[in-house]
């Protein structure tokens, strides 16, 4: 399996409230139609103990059966909707993605 997993900071316009409201109504359902996307999660921060100021708000985490799906997907039509509307709600200056092979150990 192939994942990616995005780093997401909230626009600094938007309150906490208004960065979730807009990823599960909007973002959340643009998503969910790119083709090949075999899992989809988004992971909110509950809370931040160490108040590291270099918190994210979220962490998507998006599964595709290879790195080839993942490159067809996003080219889409409906990956670039997607894509294209990350900076309505994100702070493109600080959101980043890793891409991962996962490895279950439980």
């Amino acid at each position: 399996m192939f994942k990616a997993m995005f780093f997401l900071y909230r626009r600094p316009d938007m309150s906490v409230e208004e960065f979730r409201n807009y990823s599960d109504d909007t973002h959340v359902p643009l998503v969910s139609q790119v083709p090949a996307l075999r899992r989809y999660v988004v992971n909110y921060t509950a809370m931040n103990p160490g108040g590291a100021s270099i918190a994210c708000d979220a962490v998507a985490e998006l599964w595709f059966d290879s790195l080839e799906g993942f490159q067809a997907a996003v080219g889409s039509s409906q990956g670039e909707t997607a894509l294209g509307d990350q900076a309505n709600y994100l702070d493109m200056t600080r959101t980043h993605a890793l891409f991962m092979e996962e490895g279950t150990i439980v």
